[in-house]
């Protein structure tokens, strides 16, 4: 059953042009940025309605802000509708519109209860004035000055010829701007940001993006993957400012990131290891311990984990890999006589062949001695002494 609250409406106007905006994902500076830039290339005027579609649960204060100062002082007819799911919202990204409407269950938030809110919402909502909170109950109607319905067709046909609105406006909508109705999105590049302004993904493309540069630094190649890794990290580290990251844990990080690379340096792995893992977990929580999106602290550790299994397992059976390519093009030095140097980390050991320094792989049951030659031989790709 529908409910209905009448007011009187004394200005009608007839829409001209009906565009629907669909926020979702984590609301950012991206959606703001988006709606503005429509809003200026397309001109309203007031005889035009802007629909909002909001699905986000996630957003930074800024956007909220922001928005709030956008759409305030627009004089074109603007319109929003909270769903197709029920979520929480925040008041303050309601504020400003003519025509507002939720899907049953949405949960407002931050709500500065006056008499006017209380009369309008409370006597057929859910109020908890303690918790500024009101809950849209299920039941689908017609109020004063919001819809609750289920569905964005469901809004758009209430809205239209509708007398219901204290605005004292009236909407009525043709059929070929029904048949006009343009949906949009904003641009690639903002969806990228919204995208990774998720922490999970923040977090997963910073640290990727440092192993990938470590892995450059071991396994010299032709620089792809640093300016991968490079690029990974400071991609990653844009919405750091808009949603609050703290610094502090980027130096931790950095600190477990160097201990990595000593372990590769060293070629095995050790307590230090273990010690490594834990600082990383350590820094995740704190990156994210002031951020404005609440992060889940088990995929935090999940990504640390895989991260660890990248430092331990995939880089140096990727430097095993570039170096037996490296060395099997060093045929040349096979039975040629080498003067050993010095011992090097594990097997590996320092000579020298016709006055030219290389590393050697030697055998660890044979004590060498500084200055004595030894024959170089070919095992499994390896020069070895």
């Amino acid at each position: 059953m529908i409910n209905i609250v009448s007011s009187i409406a004394l200005l009608v106007i007839s829409v001209s042009q009906l565009n629907i905006f669909e926020i979702d994902g984590v609301f950012s500076s991206a959606h703001v940025r988006s709606i503005e830039r429509h809003i200026e290339e397309t001109q309203y005027t007031p005889n035009d309605l802007l629909v909002i579609q909001y699905s986000s649960t996630k957003y930074s204060e800024k956007a909220v802000s922001d928005f709030e100062e956008l759409i305030t002082d627009k004089d074109f007819v603007k319109a929003m509708w909270v769903g197709p799911y029920s979520i929480e919202i925040d008041y303050a990204i309601t504020s400003g519109f003519d025509i507002l409407g939720y899907v049953p269950g949405t949960e407002i938030i931050n709500v500065p209860f006056t008499t006017e809110l209380e009369d309008k919402f409370c006597s057929l909502h859910t109020c908890d004035i303690s918790e500024q909170k009101i809950t849209i109950v299920d039941e689908e109607g017609i109020f004063n000055d919001y819809l609750v319905v289920g569905s964005i067709g469901a809004f758009l046909e209430n809205i239209n010829n509708s007398q219901s609105f204290s605005n004292d406006v009236k909407l009525s909508i043709k059929e070929d701007t029904f048949e006009a109705i343009n949906f949009l999105k904003p641009s690639l590049m903002e969806r990228f940001y919204i995208s990774i302004s998720e922490p999970i993904f923040t977090y997963m493309f910073f640290v990727l993006g440092f192993a990938l540069i470590g892995l450059e630094l071991f396994a010299i190649g032709p620089g792809i993957m640093a300016f991968i890794g490079g690029l990974l990290v400071i991609v990653s580290s844009l919405p750091f400012q808009e949603f609050g990251i703290n610094y502090i844990g980027i130096g931790i990080f950095l600190v477990a990131y160097l201990i990595y690379l000593k372990i590769l340096s060293r070629g095995y792995f050790s307590v230090l290891g273990v010690v490594a893992f834990g600082i990383l977990v350590l820094s995740s929580i704190v990156m994210f311990s002031d951020y404005v999106i609440n992060v889940n602290k088990f995929l935090l550790g999940f990504i640390s984990i895989g991260l660890a299994f990248f430092y331990f397992v995939a880089i140096p059976t990727v430097i095993r890999s570039r170096l037996t390519t490296d060395t099997s093009a060093m045929t040349s030095y096979v039975d040629a006589e080498a003067i050993f140097i010095k011992q090097l980390d594990g097997s590996a050991v320092l000579v020298s062949i016709d006055e030219n320094q290389i590393r050697v792989e030697s055998d660890s049951k044979i004590k060498y001695t500084e200055g004595k030659s030894y024959k170089i031989q070919e095992n499994d790709g390896n020069l070895t002494i």
